[in-house]
């Protein structure tokens, strides 16, 4: 019920006259945002519970508005969230001179943190945002938090190689199958990651997050905010633009025809597109 176990000093009162001001400044400052007082209130008691410092007469009212508005999945709150706050990503970004497609890639990642729920039912993490400061600042230092985690986690596409390989069969006990395997894993590697730096951004980004993330499809519709069948699509192509180019280069750097090469696959046991499927399935 609201109201109940709120911190002493805080009356239902307060909180109500708190959620009236909040709904105020709000609809003002973000006419096109639909939220009632009701559900203000709630979220404003669900904050005191957490944290009883909560100075309800000092808080940022039109940003926590919307805030609570994106935590409750609201399409104009998150119409709001991409006009306003996602150039506020790109400042922060750009001073940090991120390489290549890092910076789509914290931004990808900074929308499903941040707009997306738990799968445990846990609310997304634009809910943490307790209106001390500015939603844009708040915002600007959760992505320079996120790159900073990205960029310790080292270079992805030489990790991503890593992943592929693990899903290939078990080495045979054949003393030559052996030998040529392991000959074969450095260009197989080599090929892999010239293959997946080729690819488009998005592409590559959409790898990185099936993969190494392990985001479902129906989480990277949600991100990209596209329809299910075509985020699908557009996994599958990436996929299938990273096995050609795989391919191609083993071609090339093992300087064998395209049938030698099928010969020395099944000869090794080795499937390129069954391997990379194996991590690629839909989710």
């Amino acid at each position: 019920m609201i109201g109940q176990d709120l911190p002493a000093g805080v009356t239902r009162e307060r909180v109500a006259q708190a959620a009236a001001r909040i709904g105020q400044a709000g609809r003002a400052a973000w006419p096109g945002v639909a939220l009632d007082d009701a559900a203000i209130e709630a979220r404003l008691c669900d904050r005191l519970r957490d944290d009883p410092e909560t100075r309800l007469d000092d808080l940022h009212d039109g940003d926590l508005y919307l805030a609570f508005a994106l935590a409750g999945g609201d399409p104009a709150a998150v119409r709001a969230f991409e006009d306003k706050l996602v150039p506020q990503i790109d400042v922060a970004l750009r001073r940090m001179r991120l390489a290549g497609g890092t910076a789509d890639e914290v931004k990808q990642a900074l929308r499903f943190e941040l707009l997306v729920p738990k799968d445990d039912g846990a609310t997304a993490k634009i809910a943490d945002y307790a209106g001390r400061g500015e939603l844009a600042a708040w915002v600007r230092i959760s992505a320079t938090r996120k790159a900073l985690k990205l960029i310790r986690r080292g270079d992805r596409e030489e990790t991503l190689d890593e992943i592929l390989l693990d899903h290939w069969p078990a080495s045979t006990p054949d003393p030559r199958q052996k030998h040529l395997r392991s000959q074969y894993t450095d260009q197989l590697k080599r090929a892999i990651r010239e293959s997946f730096a080729a690819l488009e951004v998005r592409q590559r980004n959409l790898l990185r997050q099936h993969i190494l993330d392990e985001l479902t499809i129906d989480d990277l519709a949600r991100i990209y905010r596209v329809h299910r069948a075509t985020c699908a699509r557009w996994l599958a192509d990436a996929r299938a633009d990273l096995s050609r180019g795989t391919r191609k280069r083993l071609v090339s750097g093992l300087g064998m025809g395209s049938d030698e090469l099928e010969s020395l696959l099944r000869f090794l046991d080795s499937d390129i597109e069954l391997s990379i499927s194996r991590i690629l399935q839909a989710g």
